[in-house]
């Protein structure tokens, strides 16, 4: 069976290359300019915002997609995070990255729009070059069969199960990292990640592994 590659929102985050030390010190690295470019804004340069921009907005968009289920949405709430984070950089207090902090004010403005009842009534777009033209007509039916259905699935997930699901198998954050994210305990966080999988297992069958591999 040809796994199908999955849309660009829903892709799981890629960890730099070169190994897990090489990508903790990408990580710490990319934090402490962050946090210098935090300062920075503070003592009056307001420029020095666009660095932690550049470097994490588009992230921000393709988390707040794939938690709203729609790109549209996405894009909007991201803005909305970095304006948030900007206006309020004098309460960052520095206990966890700039960008889990600002992961969290994403998360945030998406449960108030889900609780406002604003919940994307079609299908988040899947890009065209999401899809292999490598694959036979057959093989490329059944794939964007597969999406649709784990698109639609992942929309019917209770709205702290497609949350766990997302920030652990897309975002690649540990349990540890999102309790901080969330607020919410690990053990809390593992149940939810793992009920989200029962329940698109459930749904999706064979089809689950046809997209998630």
């Amino acid at each position: 069976m040809v796994p199908t590659p999955r849309p660009p929102w829903l892709r799981p985050v890629p960890a730099p290359a070169g190994g897990s030390g090489e990508a903790r010190a990408a990580e710490e690295a990319g934090d402490a300019a962050d946090r210098d470019a935090v300062e920075r804004v503070l003592d009056g340069d307001s420029r020095a915002f666009d660095p932690v921009v550049r470097r994490h907005g588009a992230r921000l968009v393709a988390l707040c997609s794939r938690v709203t289920g729609t790109r549209d949405v996405g894009e909007e709430l991201a803005q909305e995070t970095l304006a948030r984070a900007y206006a309020s950089l004098g309460s960052y207090r520095g206990d966890c990255q700039v960008r889990h902090w600002l992961m969290r004010i994403a998360l945030n403005g998406c449960r108030d729009w889900l609780k406002a009842g604003a919940r994307a009534e079609r299908p988040a777009e899947i890009a065209e070059e999401a899809l292999s033209t490598a694959l036979a007509p057959d093989e490329e039916l059944a794939g964007r069969q597969a999406l649709s259905a784990l698109e639609k699935a992942l929309r019917s997930l209770p709205d702290v199960y497609r949350e766990a699901f997302v920030l652990f198998h897309v975002e690649n954050l540990s349990y540890l990292e999102m309790s901080r994210v969330t607020g919410a305990r690990v053990g809390a966080l593992k149940v939810r990640v793992h009920r989200a999988r029962e329940m698109l297992r459930d749904q999706l069958g064979e089809r689950l592994e046809l997209v998630w591999g």
